[in-house]
């Protein structure tokens, strides 16, 4: 990455990344930045990515400020080409040559929300991470896409599994916060942020919502491993930020 950057100003052509409420959550504003970086890096093209004033870019951040570029800057620039997320829908893959950690970092908030929400005797954990579906979020249906996305999964698989390792401290994060508790009540090894769930790409989740999932993103990330309840970006994201084990349940 030192490498691009020092060599940033040097190429002709330019890329922006423009990422919007609505077209994805946390997971997609990263790995669809990282899909156009990894083309961007190979052919020698300057990325930039279009600051949009949304909530994740508070607590999310690039590590590199000159890469952030607004309209009056794009005004002044020639030969470039706008990317946003369905750019990449058919080009899918997780075989990113840097960790996230290299590109993207956690602002102070966040390390001050999990601090206040994450039990303090904590230190060595692994995750799960369940995501149910765009059907049982727990707000206004109104604003919900998706209505109909149910993700599979086995709660028998899960339950074992809790149990085989009933000597490890065990954050499960959860889309569903009703599901989150049930867990939290069965099992006295499950490590849960009393916090609120909100979908970042939905128009009605709110700054604090916004701010507790990027959180349990950053609480995921730092996990000694994850394992996958049921599939989604979220968690493979999280385990490409630095790199740690990864595996379905």
């Amino acid at each position: 990455m030192e490498d691009y950057v020092n060599k940033y100003e040097q190429f002709e052509k330019s890329i922006v990344y423009y990422f919007i409420v609505g077209e994805g959550g946390i997971g997609d504003c990263i790995k669809f930045f990282m899909f156009a970086l990894e083309s961007c890096m190979k052919n020698n093209i300057r990325l930039y990515y279009k600051k949009n004033n949304i909530e994740i870019e508070k607590y999310i951040k690039l590590k590199y400020n000159n890469l952030y570029i607004d309209d009056d800057m794009i005004k002044n620039l020639d030969n470039i080409t706008i990317v946003r997320p369905q750019t990449y829908y058919d080009t899918i893959n997780y075989n990113f040559s840097i960790n996230i950690e290299d590109v993207f970092y956690f602002s102070e908030e966040i390390k001050i929300n999990c601090n206040s929400l994450m039990p303090p005797d904590i230190s060595n954990y692994i995750s799960i991470h369940l995501r149910l579906g765009d059907k049982y979020l727990e707000t206004d249906n109104n604003f919900v896409c998706v209505k109909n996305d149910a993700r599979e999964y086995s709660e028998e698989k899960i339950y074992k599994f809790i149990e085989e390792n009933d000597s490890k401290n065990i954050f499960f994060c959860c889309d569903n916060n009703t599901y989150k508790r049930k867990l939290k009540e069965k099992y006295n090894n499950i490590i849960i942020l009393d916090c609120e769930i909100g979908h970042t790409s939905l128009f009605n989740t709110t700054p604090k919502q916004i701010l507790d999932a990027v959180t349990e993103f950053y609480v995921l990330v730092n996990s000694d491993a994850i394992f996958c309840g049921s599939e989604s970006g979220f968690s493979i994201v999280a385990s490409k930020f630095r790199n740690i084990p990864i595996s379905n349940i």
